[in-house]
């Protein structure tokens, strides 16, 4: 069977959740290939938390190659690729010593856009120097040898096992709003009691409020169980499954998520309910994928400044109800 590899620099969460509508378009580009995954000296979540998501989609992963320049020393000390060959190669990194090592893997077509795409065996009819997100980089090196037509909104593949436990979970007889309140990066926080504002709102509405907390909010918790009438925290109550699969999984369920811009935020960007960021010095644009169509954000620059916390309670109840309303 005829094999194409994609080389990439690793997937960390949002990197990986970003690149799924690309990895879910491989099977149809390139229907009678294996599909094979390379990372040169990082992991990928697509071996690790992504797992289960890609699983129909990656015939192989190669990870942490560790791939060498020098042509007297080993293509690479963690993999035997000496006896490998491809019939695609799709690099897509941009350091050119990593370019130079991956040149050494045998195989009939070799697409990279490095150094300008000096090492290329095809390339665009027109280069553009202009910097593009690098999604669109991905795709336009992908479309160099091979066709996509499918215009089917992206859709992230839920495991059956966890759908059948959340349904058990949900009602779908009830609405409900996703609260991610957390995040790594103290300025990028807009205010818990803000949160709590909004979540009150839409309890008064007949929504019910679903919290996800990260390990560094679960002091939260009770704060929330005091505020709160019956909310529900699904990571809780999915013993079976990691963190990361309960919070994607659930967005099957919710009418609408709001959150900072963190680790949560993205594992919240599936496609399947709307999403609004709440975003203070970052810009959420930096995170936006055509094929997403269900993100949408609220900055603080729009209210004068980097401090998230310039934004209102009545902005963000505003642009939730605008959201839902479409």
């Amino acid at each position: 069977m005829k094999k194409v590899l994609i080389f990439s620099n690793g997937e960390q969460i949002g990197d990986g959740i970003l690149k799924l509508p690309i990895v879910y378009q491989l099977k149809d580009r390139f229907p009678n290939y294996e599909i094979h995954w390379m990372t040169d000296t990082i992991y990928t979540e697509y071996n690790q938390r992504l797992k289960k998501f890609i699983s129909n989609h990656i015939d192989k992963i190669w990870e942490k190659a560790k791939l060498s320049p020098f042509f007297w020393k080993k293509i690479s000390n963690t993999y035997d690729l000496k006896s490998e060959e491809f019939d695609i190669i799709i690099d897509t990194q941009k350091a050119v010593s990593r370019t130079f090592a991956l040149k050494r893997i045998r195989t009939k077509i070799f697409i990279s856009s490095a150094a300008n795409w000096f090492f290329s065996n095809l390339k665009p009819k027109e280069l553009n120097k202009e910097r593009k997100f690098y999604i669109k980089s991905i795709i336009e090196m992908l479309d160099l040898v091979s066709n996509y037509e499918n215009e089917k909104e992206f859709e992230i593949d839920i495991p059956q096992a966890i759908t059948e436990t959340l349904n058990k979970l949900f009602d779908p007889s009830k609405k409900y709003i996703g609260i991610a309140p957390g995040s790594n990066t103290p300025k990028r926080i807009w205010s818990f009691d803000k949160y709590i504002e909004v979540a009150k709102f839409y309890e008064k509405k007949n929504f019910n409020i679903v919290f996800f907390l990260g390990p560094e909010e679960q002091n939260l918790r009770k704060k929330i169980v005091d505020i709160i009438n019956e909310p529900l925290f699904p990571e809780e109550e999915v013993k079976n499954y990691s963190g990361i699969e309960v919070v994607m999984a659930s967005t099957n369920y919710l009418d609408i998520a709001i959150t900072n811009d963190s680790g949560t935020g993205q594992m919240l960007s599936t496609n399947m309910c709307p999403l609004l960021k709440i975003c203070g010095p970052t810009s959420a644009v930096k995170f936006l994928n055509d094929q997403f169509t269900n993100i949408d954000f609220i900055s603080s620059q729009s209210f004068g400044g980097d401090d998230i916390n310039l934004i209102t309670t009545n902005a963000v109840i505003n642009e939730i109800d605008k959201i839902l309303d479409n």
